[in-house]
């Protein structure tokens, strides 16, 4: 016969073990969600040796100081941007953006591949079938130094490489809207999109370049010493500064930009509402599973251990709860990581996640086997 003493210490250390398990399956959870856990990353931008401009390195970030805030001249708005750049892989990044709370779209300029890629901001992470502006592949070469020059005017907007058109876009028009706000250069202003390469000059007009001034900017850039045409130019980097943590804008009026020495995404949401996450496709439908199948072992783990100290419906509630709390925790510490966004999605599918785990919990085949696991009273 076993004694009543034995009986409870058994039990204490069935307890202990449930208990060691719950914690464990926590700081997997936490480690998971938080991983590489560093809110501090380096800025990975630094300035070329031996000649004039940046290589940013995996994640590097430039902005400016002030909004810009280009003019309005005509009641059809023309407008120029330029970008020497060199990319240093295919991966695929934000080279430059805007960023104003005011306007959702913002101009962005990205690479996939060897593919640019012009779009706007919110459009990149949604279904860029449907809303990017325009691509052009082969463009973005790896190691190649390239001058993309992108016009837009009264008919349409032209594509120009190192000075030579490359590609005609009539329906497609730029407006001083979209190319105003702070300037983000090499990721994106609200998503952790990290580009890598070298940035050696950025221009932007307000005006429409023609064939023949697109190509004497393409001199211009390319032979050391040479003037620059700043004829109705908004803002012009030549970022021959060499030294320091901020580049001086050609353009007097125009701001300056600041190399942060610690990387960030500027303007990533915190706790992102839900319905701003929401996007009627695949990717967003995986998620959505991943999360609620992520929690489920969590949530029938907690359950487990509170079906110690509490009855069915309370333990599958209290495991329920406490779930949704640690992923509110994760979510608000995600928002300090530059690699992880956070959102109140997670938050919704985690808990529900954790209820259904709670749940399962109390299937007959699962309560007799941990029951001869012996992690929950007989």
């Amino acid at each position: 016969m076993v004694s009543p003493l034995h009986e409870q210490s058994a039990a204490l250390g069935e307890r202990k073990r449930i208990r060691a398990l719950c914690i464990a399956a926590c700081i997997a959870a936490l480690l998971a969600t938080l991983w590489p856990c560093n809110p501090f990353t380096r800025n990975g931008v630094s300035w070329l040796q031996g000649n004039r401009g940046l290589k940013f390195e995996f994640p590097g970030l430039i902005v400016s100081k002030e909004y810009l805030k280009p003019e309005e001249i005509q009641a059809t708005e023309s407008y120029s941007l330029e970008l020497l750049v060199r990319p240093a892989n295919r991966k695929s990044g934000t080279i430059l953006a805007f960023y104003n709370d005011t306007h959702p779209t913002q101009l962005l300029v990205g690479q996939d591949g060897e593919r640019l890629l012009v779009t706007d901001d919110n459009g990149i992470q949604s279904d860029r079938t449907r809303t990017i502006k325009f691509h052009s592949d082969h463009i973005l070469r790896p190691g190649r130094l390239v001058l993309v020059t992108i016009t837009s005017g009264l008919n349409g907007t032209t594509l120009y490489l190192d000075g030579k058109a490359e590609g005609s876009f009539p329906l497609i028009k730029f407006s001083g809207s979209e190319l105003s706000g702070q300037i983000v250069l090499g990721t994106s202003p609200s998503m952790y999109e990290p580009w890598a390469g070298e940035l050696r000059g950025l221009a932007i007009f307000s005006k429409e370049l023609s064939p023949r001034e697109s190509l004497q900017h393409y001199r211009e850039w390319t032979k050391p010493g040479s003037a620059h045409d700043l004829d109705r130019a908004i803002v012009h980097y030549a970022f021959a500064e060499g030294v320091g943590r901020e580049i001086r804008d050609d353009v007097p009026s125009g701001p300056n930009l600041e190399v942060p020495a610690i990387f960030s995404v500027p303007h990533k949401a915190f706790l992102c509402s839900a319905k701003k996450e929401f996007k009627a496709n695949w990717t967003y439908a995986k998620d959505v599973v991943v999360n609620i199948a992520g929690f489920i072992p969590l949530g029938l783990i907690a359950c487990a251990y509170l079906s110690w100290i509490k009855n069915r419906w309370k333990a599958i509630l209290t495991a329920a709860l406490a779930c949704g709390l640690l992923s509110f925790v994760i979510e608000v510490l995600q928002y300090y990581i530059p690699q992880r966004f956070s959102g109140t999605t997670d938050i919704i599918t985690n808990t529900l996640g954790a209820a259904v785990g709670a749940a399962i919990m109390q299937a007959g085949v699962v309560r007799r086997t941990f029951k001869e696991l012996k992690l929950i009273r007989s």
